[in-house]
């Protein structure tokens, strides 16, 4: 593993491609095939359906935690995390990724925190992820999919363990109203009788603070609790301590009395 990111940024930048590194370098590159595919492994059809939980949950990582950059008709999808490298090894796991994980040591106000993070440049891999709804930058298009209802859960399961900070409740900053109102809408569906859509530095923002909506998400989305897999487990404890700290009848839920 590389111990900073920013090496290998600058490598590249100076020869134009991480592989035109290694050859002025006199070291072994990866050939392409027609198309751009790339020989590292990977299981390249592992998006072209979501029709599992557990992709539905890896697609909502990957719409909150990464982005697709293309340059001259090849793109290469860049997954990043800081202090939870859970999310780049249990995913490259799913896929049977051999790309390698990167750490590098960043300061953000004052702390030590490591990055984690995941180059993958397979266009068949990247294709069919887009096919399934991961944004095109590009087109502006919606970063919350319209996938289909039985998968929208696990979805949402990854998509805030990925992104949506849980502080007394969600609220999450949205770039388009489309996404916010999609959002709502699923949260509605889950149970949440209020959620609310406000505004966070010129963003749409959902916003699901009573007690009584975040046990319907929680349930829904987190059916089994902190066993709930795949799954972050600090992410659905701490969401299960302020239940049990803010819920009014905890009496009447089996789970908040362990």
């Amino acid at each position: 593993r590389s111990s900073d990111l920013r090496v290998a940024y600058v490598i590249e930048k100076a020869f134009g491609t991480w592989n035109d590194a290694k050859r002025a370098a006199g070291l072994e590159t990866y050939d392409w095939g027609s198309g751009g595919y790339s020989r590292t492994e990977i299981n390249e059809e592992y998006f072209q359906e979501i029709d599992t939980p557990e992709k539905a949950y890896w697609l909502g990582i990957l719409v909150a935690a990464s982005y697709i950059r293309t340059r001259e008709n090849t793109s290469s999808l860049q997954i990043v995390q800081t202090d939870k490298p859970f999310f780049i090894e249990e995913f490259s796991k799913a896929v049977e990724s051999e790309y390698s994980i990167n750490e590098r040591e960043v300061t953000r106000g004052g702390t030590i925190k490591t990055d984690f993070a995941t180059n993958i440049t397979n266009q068949t891999f990247i294709q069919h992820l887009k096919s399934a709804g991961h944004p095109d930058r590009n087109n502006n298009s919606a970063e919350i999919p319209d996938i289909k209802e039985r998968f929208r859960a696990p979805f949402t399961r990854g998509y805030l363990e990925s992104s949506g900070y849980f502080h007394t409740g969600w609220r999450i900053p949205m770039d388009t109203k489309v996404d916010a109102e999609r959002l709502q809408g699923w949260f509605e569906s889950f149970g949440a009788k209020r959620p609310t859509i406000g505004e966070t530095n010129g963003k749409p923002t959902v916003r699901v603070v009573n007690a009584f909506d975040i046990k319907s998400v929680f349930e829904t989305c987190w059916s089994e609790g902190i066993s709930t897999e795949p799954s972050y487990p600090p992410y659905p404890r701490k969401i299960l301590d302020h239940l049990n700290s803010e819920y009014p009848y905890p009496e009447n839920v089996e789970y908040l009395e362990d």
